[in-house]
């Protein structure tokens, strides 16, 4: 603890007849008010307190605490542990902490560097020292304070987030094949008169074959088929691109060479029109347990936007607890699109769900609908096609 050197002296601040006095010391040379000692005091007391006794730690927040994470995670890199966007009095022992005690299962060592404070709030710089569940773990933090009717109504978390991926997660955060700058983009394709199963196998070969031919990169490429007739096209060409430079690069390769022979090959086949091109970029939302090691799939797509009250940290939390679900299939992953074109209207966002088949769908359909989330999704978000989302079925080419 601090020594403090107390040389007080009173400064009356006099308004009609009332009358505020306001006390303040030298310490270390510098003039601190009271408040200020106090604020310190209860800071660096709730750290003692909060992993040891939060019965008594709790007695030390206001009724409307909140606390918040700042660390800009990606919420895939958290496993089943999601750490939410904030926490009130009770989920913050009751959630946050039980995610922190899952992480560190021997605890932590956590040492005040410094303190600066004033009449409203504090902020503590600390050192940690532990050993997390994928490696050591001496991060170092700032957690600011707010105070108010003698109480904390609010802590916010800064620190190293990457090494809380790293130690605390045994995630670096993304493989290389899924950055956040993977983009899709789907092709709208029509059948035409002398289409057959046998006719537009041997053009994926023939496309295959010019790819290989090219310096193109490319992340892979799928077939998909809606399960409901579509006007507007028989099925999608759906091509992942590792980076918005890989994809300019490829087209323009295509288009200055491949793109007439291309459209020999598929005459009277099928047709595509290049104007029917849409780009999106990406955030993986968790990722499998295992990759389908099959060629086929079954995709759900949802295009929702925000309800009122409604908006991304509602869906962050809402995500929280659904990757806290651990019995979905193996198999299954999500992602969120964001169209790199200007639809009208625009959603908020896109949400992809992959899985290997329909089977695996139904099970984990049946799982989330046991609980609360298909009513909190609904509260959350209208989608243009409801809660069933437009079904494709896919096969992979490349």
């Amino acid at each position: 603890m601090k020594s403090w050197l107390f040389l007080p002296f009173i400064l009356f601040l006099v308004a009609s007849c009332d009358v505020e006095q306001t006390t303040y010391y030298t310490v270390d040379g510098e003039v601190v008010s009271e408040k200020a000692m106090q604020n310190t005091a209860m800071a660096e007391k709730f750290i003692d307190l909060v992993l040891t006794e939060p019965e008594s730690a709790s007695a030390m927040l206001h009724d409307e605490f909140t606390f918040r994470f700042m660390g800009k995670l990606p919420i895939h890199a958290q496993g089943s542990a999601v750490i939410k966007t904030a926490y009130d009095k009770d989920t913050y022992f009751s959630e946050f902490l039980a995610i922190v005690n899952q992480l560190l299962p021997d605890g932590i060592v956590l040492t005040v560097v410094d303190v600066i404070a004033n009449a409203d709030s504090a902020a503590v710089i600390m050192s940690g020292d532990a050993e997390g569940k994928y490696g050591e773990y001496d991060n170092e933090y700032v957690f600011t304070y707010k105070f108010q009717d003698g109480k904390i109504i609010a802590v916010d978390e800064y620190n190293s987030d990457y090494l809380v991926a790293k130690s605390l997660y045994g995630n670096n955060l993304i493989p290389e094949k899924y950055t956040n700058n993977m983009l899709v983009e789907y092709f709208w394709h029509t059948k035409g008169l002398n289409y057959t199963e046998e006719s537009f196998a041997s053009l994926v070969e023939i496309w295959n074959g010019m790819i290989d031919g090219m310096s193109c990169e490319m992340n892979g490429a799928n077939i998909i088929t809606p399960r409901e007739q579509n006007d507007d096209f028989d099925f999608l060409w759906m091509i992942a691109w590792p980076s918005q430079e890989a994809r300019d690069a490829c087209l323009d390769e295509w288009v200055n060479g491949n793109e007439p022979k291309w459209r020999e090959a598929i005459d009277g086949i099928i047709d595509v029109d290049l104007n029917n091109a849409f780009l999106f970029s990406t955030e993986v939302g968790r990722f499998p347990k295992a990759w389908n090691e099959s060629n086929t799939f079954t995709h759900s797509y949802f295009f929702c936007t925000f309800n009122e009250g409604s908006n991304s940290d509602t869906l962050h939390n809402y995500r929280a607890d659904l990757n806290a679900i651990t019995t979905l299939s193996d198999n299954h992953w999500y992602l969120l699109l964001d169209p790199m074109f200007d639809p009208d209207p625009r959603p908020d966002f896109v949400w992809l769900d992959v899985w290997p088949d329909q089977a695996a769908r139904e099970s984990d359909l049946a799982i989330w609908n046991s609980t609360d989330l298909p009513g909190r999704a609904a509260e959350m978000v209208t989608c243009g096609d409801g809660l069933e989302g437009v079904i494709f079925d896919g096969k992979n080419i490349r």
